[in-house]
């Protein structure tokens, strides 16, 4: 079999076609018994993931609705660092004959999540969730290092964020009437439909984000713009973000070699949620839920997540920085987790999922989604500040 990088997204178009499935199931989140020792080194990654989080300061909710207002660029360089790793990461990985199965099954199952995706709705999708970062000043994956934190009314984020994904299963017959593309997209990646072998492009595009990282650096350097305390690796409260984004997009590495797929948090909600499906009355009101409720591919998120939660607790307790960050209020928290949660369901992905693994791979309908997001989320900071004043 060849392991040309071009010759991945081929075979995974080919399997992807034949398989036929119906909308929005996913059956390699299905399969297979979740072995321990797979999901403890999820747990790690997460706790990587966790404290990178919390030491970058990218959870602090004022540093995502400045960086909605551009008057703060941390957000920005921990993004743009941790998506261009992930480029070089998987062209890595793509390479190595070893390891390029490993990834041919990541990318078949990261595009098997937009089986009844298209344009329409990663843009709209997309663009909720951006109004729910700034809303509540979190992520999906972000709200995870406030929870281990003690950020106030983060664990409000999360269960406006579980709201919405039992909001998006109770509409999703309609959501698939209306939004399901008619037929599949030819292509699913910028080099797919240009022809080019993935590292082709993704390299170069990774060196112009660690470029345009450099340039915001040198205009604003990060220690201008964190608070600054403490001392140590884990004594210090604030890393540069872009430290904290490459060892993020790193992050994809053990992902790709022990679970077969690419970073995201947002179907750990979908998991958790399913899991009321216990009671049987509610398995036909929340059938969407059905395919989430076992397997390697569902789990290993819910572990990923829990130890986000426990680095960014270890990380905070370490720099004595735990219940110091303000939040937002419980109803701006409410709100955004909800539309967080709904819009990545929509958009058949969160900021991880679209932005640090969609981005990554070159995934056309990512590079929807994550402007939507932004400009999302841009509109609503500035209609908070300028519109109605409220303090940012």
């Amino acid at each position: 079999m060849s392991t040309r990088p071009e010759d991945l997204f081929k075979r995974v178009r080919s399997q992807l076609d034949e398989e036929d499935e119906e909308p929005e199931i996913i059956q390699a989140r299905q399969k297979g018994i979740p072995s321990p020792s797979k999901l403890a080194i999820c747990g790690l990654a997460g706790i990587v993931f966790g404290i990178s989080i919390e030491k970058g300061r990218v959870f602090e909710p004022h540093i995502i609705r400045e960086q909605m207002l551009f008057t703060n660029f941390t957000m920005l360089k921990m993004f743009l660092s941790a998506s261009a790793t992930g480029m070089l990461v998987f062209s890595v990985l793509m390479m190595i004959p070893a390891t390029s199965r490993k990834m041919d099954q990541a990318i078949k199952e990261f595009f098997s999540c937009f089986s009844s995706k298209g344009v329409l709705a990663a843009g709209l999708g997309g663009a909720m969730l951006g109004c729910g970062m700034t809303l509540a000043g979190a992520c999906p994956g972000m709200v995870l290092a406030q929870v281990g934190a003690s950020v106030p009314d983060a664990i409000l984020t999360m269960v406006g964020g579980l709201i919405g994904v039992y909001v998006y299963a109770l509409t999703n017959p309609i959501v698939l009437k209306l939004f399901t593309p008619t037929r599949r997209y030819r292509y699913n990646s910028v080099d797919e439909y240009l022809g080019t072998p993935f590292f082709i492009i993704a390299c170069p595009l990774a060196a112009m984000l660690g470029l345009a990282v450099f340039a915001f650096e040198v205009v604003f350097p990060w220690y201008t713009q964190v608070e600054l305390s403490g001392s140590g690796v884990l004594g210090s409260r604030a890393w540069p973000p872009y430290v904290a984004g490459i060892l993020i997009g790193l992050l994809q590495l053990p992902v790709v070699l022990t679970v077969e797929d690419t970073l995201g948090s947002g179907t750990s909600y979908t998991t958790l949620a399913s899991q009321i499906l216990i009671i049987r009355p509610l398995q036909s009101v929340f059938a969407y839920l059905k395919k989430y409720t076992s397997g390697v591919g569902n789990w290993w998120q819910v572990f990923y997540v829990f130890g986000a939660i426990l680095g960014a607790r270890i990380s905070a307790s370490a720099s004595g920085t735990i219940g110091s960050v303000e939040g937002v209020g419980p109803w701006y928290s409410l709100t955004g987790g909800f539309l967080m949660l709904y819009g990545s369901r929509l958009a058949g992905g969160c900021t991880s999922g679209h932005g640090l693994s969609g981005m990554g791979l070159l995934a056309l309908l990512s590079f929807v989604a994550v402007p939507t997001m932004f400009a999302g989320g841009i509109s609503v900071a500035f209609l908070m500040k300028y519109g109605i004043g409220v303090k940012m």
